[in-house]
């Protein structure tokens, strides 16, 4: 029966080669295993017949220093790098068998060196794969000295950061601008018309302007996308009740009653909201490019204390206007039977809702609160930064006249 090659797996260290040669019920006396710096021959008898190989290694070995471990299925095989191949060899052999492969068992797949050759390996594979060949190391060498691939890698990431960074600027510019304006415009029209035709004006500002009102809420909702996605640092939490408890409040309380519309209370909800937003949205583009306006950050961090109690307690008694409202119409409530077998109690959930008016109410004042005493320390280092700048030019231009007089 002629000889055939077993499975060979082989791995490495720092300073030596081993094999794991598979063989079933190996006969330990038939063994003949002879060692050159460059070669191995094995053979040995088993139970599935005659089993031998030769491999030519890649790099030197030590012939004399060496040792095996004969087991019933396989056979452990332990060979010395010699003095000048003791750094990591890159294959075993020059040549390709189907038998021989590298065990991978035998890595270390923490170690932070293996991690980055496998990936090498793994980006060689899928270039040759897409493109051919690769080029011998050497020139792969000096294509790497010419791009300078660690500098390339990183002009790469900080382009891409760039990037990123002006269509999140230039988008978000656009969408507080264009919220800016929608609101000064609101807020601009509800003075305007009280100005020109009195407390009468007041009862008609929503029949005027409540489109324009509803269309910058429905793009609010944007703000919930923001904040989840990473793409502003606003929290999440008080951006949903600030988005959602409007977005009931004028869609399912104001615009569905309009003895609600035509009130006082509408008007100044109407008010309240708009010039909380004339200010919040260019405070966020002002922010967004480390600009220095002392002024506006500091009304953005005071004007919302009369604001936001306005504001809520609008809210509120709107709500509360509308329970009343809704338990004589019925509007928006589902009673049984019907086909889906479902009700829903539309006065109940104003009246819950209420209750958040007042709780989600006190907890975004408690969050203003804390971005207040943050906002306006910052603000306080900032001019104490340009005033210490100051100080430094005006001494420079002190010293330098006094340098010219010397000079004449």
């Amino acid at each position: 029966m002629a000889a055939s090659p077993p499975n060979v797996k082989w791995f490495q260290k720092d300073n030596y080669i081993g094999l794991f040669v598979e063989v079933t019920d190996p006969k330990k006396d038939s063994l003949v295993l002879k060692l050159t710096e460059q070669t191995i021959s094995f053979s040995i008898d088993s139970s599935s017949g005659k089993k031998e190989f030769n491999i030519r290694f890649y790099r030197k070995i030590n012939p004399e220093r060496y040792s095996q471990k004969i087991k019933e299925r396989r056979i452990k095989i332990i060979l010395a790098k010699a003095e000048d191949s003791q750094e990591e060899w890159p294959r075993l052999t020059t040549d390709k068998a189907r038998w021989l492969k590298f065990d991978v068992d035998s890595v270390d797949l923490t170690d932070e060196e293996t991690i980055a050759a496998r990936k090498l390996d793994d980006a060689k594979r899928k270039l040759e794969s897409e493109h051919g060949p690769l080029p011998d190391n050497a020139k792969i060498q000096r294509i790497s000295e010419m791009l300078n691939v660690d500098e390339l890698s990183r002009d790469i990431d900080e382009a891409e950061k760039e990037m990123y960074d002006m269509l999140r600027n230039s988008y978000l510019s656009i969408y507080n601008g264009v919220m800016a304006v929608a609101h000064f415009y609101l807020l601009f029209m509800a003075i305007l018309r009280v100005a020109l035709g009195g407390q009468g004006a007041m009862l008609t500002n929503y029949a005027a302007m409540g489109w324009l009102l509803k269309s910058a809420q429905q793009t609010a909702f944007l703000e919930i996308i923001h904040s989840a996605t990473g793409l502003v640092k606003a929290p999440l939490l008080p951006t949903i009740m600030q988005v959602l408890g409007r977005a009931v409040v004028l869609f399912a309380v104001v615009d569905g009653e309009e003895q609600l519309q035509t009130s006082v209370v509408c008007y100044l909800l109407m008010v309240s909201w708009s010039a909380i937003e004339v200010i919040r949205y260019p405070f966020y583009i002002v922010s967004l490019f480390e600009w220095f306006f002392p002024r506006l950050t500091w009304v953005r961090y005071n004007a919302w204390i009369p604001l936001y109690p306005i504001g809520i307690a609008c809210e509120a008694l709107l709500t509360y206007w509308c329970i009343g409202m809704v338990r004589e119409t019925g509007r928006l409530t589902v009673s049984l039977p019907n086909m889906l077998n479902f009700s829903f109690d539309f006065t109940l959930y104003l009246k819950l809702h209420l209750i958040l008016i007042v709780l989600g109410g006190g907890y975004l004042m408690k969050c203003m609160v804390g971005h207040r005493s943050k906002g306006l320390k910052k603000l306080s280092k900032q001019q104490g930064l340009v005033e210490v700048l100051k100080r430094e030019h005006e001494l420079v231009k002190i010293r330098q006249k006094k340098e010219s007089k010397k000079v004449k």
